[in-house]
């Protein structure tokens, strides 16, 4: 019971906060503007034919293509919204939570009680974990909601993209437990763990350069540098591919228009090394990334359980 109320207080505490609310209108506004746009062949009707652009560009969505419809959710949406936008504010909204449990005076009121600091700690990092999963429930909903009775294309598939989302959050969040207990400073928290994300986003970035570009990997020792990288840190870029894979979304490369002829071969190759990469495995992928967490995750109760307070 102690445990679950910990969960409790902590999610009610970041509901408490601005930020919730400010994802909560965002999660709105894309909502809204996702309902007010209709696909036809060589056009696009905005505020149900109040305007209409007219464009061979979304003449690739002719139809409703059930995968390039999946594309445009998954890519630019969910990814964008959520995976990048929510998840930067989600980290904002909780990097403060170990700081102030740490305070004096709430924190020897909750060591006076008959918990085990792991226990502690656990219960306001899942209660961190309960924040996000109600934001990617409601988005995701929302828009797998609107892309089917809008746009006409129910795909059960983009569902899966709400635990995908609680687990992006939780490969940056535990960078900022971490902090939170080290340094005890919310701003620490926030730079430490956004700044981590970019290296994750780099070293995968660099290994997608690799197999976009094969002659690279003439270069042994960066090539496989490179791999040892990529087994270490989170795959947060994996996220997007396991979402588009298990929605049927095609690759990225099959939105954009018509290019000149001596860029068409680049962009093939970015379009096959898409394909490959949306068909990875996904008991590596999230196995190798919460292999990371866990260690994280537990020198961040180590070093709460030794430290006096």
């Amino acid at each position: 019971m102690q445990f679950w109320a910990l969960i409790i207080d902590s999610f009610r505490e970041s509901i408490d906060r601005k930020i919730f609310w400010v994802m909560l209108i965002i999660e709105l506004i894309v909502g809204a503007a996702m309902f007010c746009l209709s696909f036809e062949p060589g056009k696009i009707d905005i505020l149900f034919g109040v305007w209409t652009v007219e464009t061979d560009y979304f003449t690739a969505l002719s139809g409703l293509r059930h995968d390039k419809i999946a594309t445009i959710a998954v890519s630019g949406v969910m990814d964008v919204v959520l995976g990048w936008i929510g998840v930067a504010l989600a980290i904002v909204a909780t990097a403060g939570f170990f700081p102030s449990l740490l305070e004096r005076g709430a924190i020897d009121v909750l060591l006076s009680k008959p918990i085990s600091r792991a226990r502690l700690f656990l219960g306001k990092y899942v209660g961190s974990m309960a924040f996000v999963l109600l934001h990617a429930v409601f988005f995701v909903v929302l828009t797998f909601l609107i892309m089917g009775v809008r746009w006409g294309s129910w795909l059960p598939g983009y569902l899966l993209s709400i635990p995908l989302l609680v687990l992006l959050f939780s490969y940056i969040y535990c960078i900022s437990a971490w902090a939170g207990v080290r340094f005890r400073s919310a701003t620490v928290a926030i730079n430490l763990s956004v700044g981590m994300w970019i290296i994750f986003a780099g070293i995968q970035g660099i290994g997608n350069l690799f197999e976009t570009f094969p002659e690279w990997k003439k270069n042994r020792l960066a090539y496989n540098a490179s791999i040892v990288a990529r087994w270490i840190v989170p795959k947060t870029q994996d996220i997007t591919y396991l979402a588009g894979k298990w929605s049927g979304a095609a690759v990225s490369t099959e939105l954009v228009p018509e290019i000149e002829e001596g860029d068409r071969s680049a962009m093939e190759r970015a379009g096959q090394a898409e394909l490959e990469r949306m068909s990875l495995n996904p008991v590596y992928t999230i196995g190798s990334s919460l292999v990371f967490e866990l260690v994280v995750i537990a020198f961040a109760i180590w070093r709460f359980s030794r430290n006096d307070y």
